[in-house]
């Protein structure tokens, strides 16, 4: 992922990505979990930006709105996440 995203992000990601992989999915070995993988809205909508906010000291209302057109994949998530870290490093 850190060729897509961020350290950071991409250490998030992983923390975050773990419990829903193991033990209760195996990958095929083919896949490409950065750009194939997509996420349930349930979680990432609710839960991650909340907490990557938390972790990086910056709110979650500072989150960008999810871009138009943007699949919900890993690595669209990282880039996103991105963006937000990007804001609150602005400000």
């Amino acid at each position: 992922m850190v060729s897509d995203v961020s350290r950071p992000t991409a250490e998030f990601l992983w923390d975050q990505m773990i419990s829903d992989l193991e033990p209760k999915l195996s990958p095929h070995p083919d896949d490409i979990l950065s750009q194939d993988l997509p996420i349930d809205d349930e979680e990432w909508s609710m839960d991650w930006p909340v907490e990557f906010a938390r972790r990086h000291g910056f709110s979650e209302n500072d989150v960008p709105d999810w871009p138009d057109g943007w699949r919900d994949t890993v690595r669209n998530y990282g880039r996103w996440l991105d963006m937000a870290l990007a804001r609150s490093s602005a400000s």
